[in-house]
């Protein structure tokens, strides 16, 4: 099911988004997400990554992220970050996150191929936690 976001207004507020449930993002136990907003392969959300759990290191060939630490500590490439932390990821380049503090990490995430290609069509290396189809129709 494709969704397109782009076209209407959408207002959460935090009891919204706190009510919305967490969905499992790939095989790494311990990863959840709430994909708040879609439009074609453009993604906006929260991911949450238990303590002890990890996203592993994988690249996107033509996708780039952009990363908010909201709560908790993390540590991505070697780097530690704590909430207020913000990571640029361009196309190509590995990266992964651990949590490393007690209570987790949260942190908004924006992904964004640059080429239109759907993230289940490209060629990406390594793990890839772009959110499916499936899981994009669970979440809205």
């Amino acid at each position: 099911m494709e969704r397109d976001d782009l076209g209407e207004l959408i207002v959460m507020s935090a009891a919204d988004v706190e009510d919305m449930p967490w969905q499992q993002l790939g095989d790494d136990p311990g990863v959840v997400q709430k994909l708040l907003w879609r439009s074609g392969s453009v993604r906006l959300g929260l991911m949450r990554i238990e303590p002890g759990s990890e996203n592993p290191v994988h690249i996107h060939e033509s996708a780039q992220h952009h990363i908010l630490v909201t709560q908790g500590e993390a540590e991505m490439v070697g780097t530690r970050m704590s909430a207020g932390a913000y990571i640029y990821v361009p196309p190509g380049v590995p990266h992964g996150v651990s949590s490393v503090g007690p209570d987790g990490v949260t942190f908004f995430y924006t992904y964004r191929p640059v080429t239109g290609a759907e993230p289940e069509e490209q060629q990406d290396r390594g793990r890839h936690p772009a959110v499916s189809d499936a899981q994009a129709a669970v979440a809205f």
